[in-house]
């Protein structure tokens, strides 16, 4: 075995175990790092000095793997463990081997070089973006968004992950590791409660989506949010109370609010039915309301049934609503103080 894929499989199985142990249970709070990370990615790309890196018989992940614990190794103007290093997420739905012979061999380079070289030998590119590289395909290179971020995308652009990583995860898997998981930092250095991330996850059914590998540092959570949709195919969408992980285009224009709407402590729906959903927010509205009103909500019929995944904290009854009408394929809307979903 090529000695380059030896030491990337053997780091590999010690820092990227799956198995999923956390799941069930309470995730510890991480080692807190003393501040984000502040050198910008492009000088660590120039500064970071590769000794040598494998060009051949291995793969991309495994290629990548070894220059981002190398980068970390190599970070001499780091002078705190937690702030070395380059974070590196690959972007592409197909595994990648590099050529079983490389041409050209080079030591002593600059990270940037050795990833540009990497990548173009298995005719990817990657842009440096401002908490890590991605690796893409050409056709599928970004942009940065003019569109001004809503206040949850904000707040979470400020909750900072000292760590993220997991391997071989489904999306479902990689979203709830991030919204149980405890520890994250603001972006002044001040460890912060760890308000309750929301996500609603709508997604074509039947659909085969890439495993997701992530190792980073100092990430805000919306940018780790951001690789594990790109990575799945599916987009982000920012609602006021949740994120909304879909590759559905659905109506979202926004629905009125009651002036009093029962705050949910916990909702957690697996594969229910939208009659179980509503039943459950029926009787919620009747332990919550003061005079033990009940909130009316009526089914217009003809929808197919579909099954009805949520788990959300800290969340009002008409957001909620709101969701349940989405995942099952209706139209939420409020008549005379009534709840009226409509079939799409």
């Amino acid at each position: 075995m090529n000695r380059f894929a030896a030491a990337v499989i053997l780091v590999a199985g010690i820092t990227l175990p799956v198995a999923w142990f956390w799941q069930g249970k309470a995730m510890p709070a991480v080692a807190q790092s003393k501040a984000p990370r502040d050198r910008p990615v492009a000088e660590k790309l120039n500064t970071i000095i590769i000794p040598t890196y494998p060009t051949e018989k291995v793969t991309l992940a495994e290629a990548v793997e070894f220059l981002r614990i190398q980068s970390r190794e190599h970070d001499t103007a780091a002078p705190e463990p937690w702030d070395r290093g380059v974070n590196i997420v690959i972007i592409t739905g197909s595994e990648r081997r590099l050529p079983a012979s490389s041409s050209l061999s080079l030591r002593d380079v600059p990270l940037g070089e050795a990833l540009r070289h990497v990548t173009e030998l298995v005719d990817l590119k990657y842009t440096i973006e401002p908490h890590a590289v991605a690796i893409r395909e050409p056709q599928d290179m970004r942009t940065p968004s003019s569109q001004i971020a809503s206040a949850l995308e904000q707040r979470l652009a400020k909750r900072i992950r000292p760590t993220v990583s997991f391997g071989g995860a489904t999306l479902a898997e990689a979203v709830e590791y991030l919204r149980v998981s405890q520890g994250c930092i603001d972006a002044a250095d001040e460890q912060v409660m760890d308000i309750p991330l929301n996500f609603v996850l709508h997604l074509r059914a039947g659909i085969k989506r890439p495993s997701i590998s992530l190792d980073l540092r100092d990430i805000p959570m919306s940018e780790a949010l951001r690789y594990c949709a790109e990575i799945s195919n599916a987009g982000l969408r920012y609602d006021t109370a949740a994120v909304m992980i879909t590759d559905i285009e659905t109506e979202t224009s926004p629905l009125n609010a009651p002036t009093a709407s029962p705050i949910l402590r916990t909702v957690d729906f697996q594969d229910a039915t939208l009659a179980e959903a509503l039943d459950f927010v029926r009787i919620k509205s009747r332990e919550l309301n003061p005079d033990q009103r009940e909130t009316s909500i009526t089914v217009k019929p003809g929808a197919a049934s579909q099954a009805i995944t949520l788990s959300l904290k800290s969340i009002s009854i008409h957001e909620t609503l709101r969701y349940i009408a989405e995942l099952s394929g209706h139209q939420l809307s409020l008549e005379g103080g009534s709840y009226v979903l409509r079939p799409l």
